[in-house]
């Protein structure tokens, strides 16, 4: 950006290049741990068939909101995934079918979270109130 009076308030280093062909293009402000004073971080990540995204339960010492939206521009109730997500230290499975918002309180363990199904591209928003990204435990994903 142009350095300017409020230049600073923006930033073209949000596309990530990512290893793991199976997730889909993302585009992340994650790695950008005090951008915009360091208080929040989203993955944006579109999800085009089905894979395990994270397959251990893990926790975090911040809450985090995650969104289950269709990748459909003309049709936002144009879903056809099925995602599982499992909450708590007992694992309460959960089914989603259907556009979805998910809020994780700090220090609830969740996971794993598996596109088990995906008949059209969802747009996943993985936001997290931090901007310094991290798990609490031994998680690989």
């Amino acid at each position: 950006m142009a350095k300017t009076k409020y230049g600073q308030y923006f930033t073209t280093e949000c596309v990530k290049a990512d290893s793991n062909k199976e997730r889909g293009s993302i585009t992340s402000t994650r790695h950008l741990e005090t951008f915009g004073g360091g208080h929040l971080s989203v993955d944006s990540i579109f999800i085009s068939r089905p894979h395990q995204m994270i397959s251990q339960p893990h926790k975090h010492e911040f809450p985090q909101y995650l969104h289950f939206f269709s990748a459909n521009p003309d049709d936002g109730t144009d879903f056809d995934a099925e995602i599982e997500i499992s909450l708590g230290e007992e694992q309460e499975k959960h089914i989603i079918t259907r556009p979805t918002a998910v809020y994780v309180p700090a220090g609830l363990h969740h996971g794993p979270l598996n596109f088990a199904r995906v008949n059209k591209p969802v747009l996943f928003l993985d936001i997290a109130v931090t901007g310094k990204y991290s798990r609490v435990g031994n998680t690989p994903d």
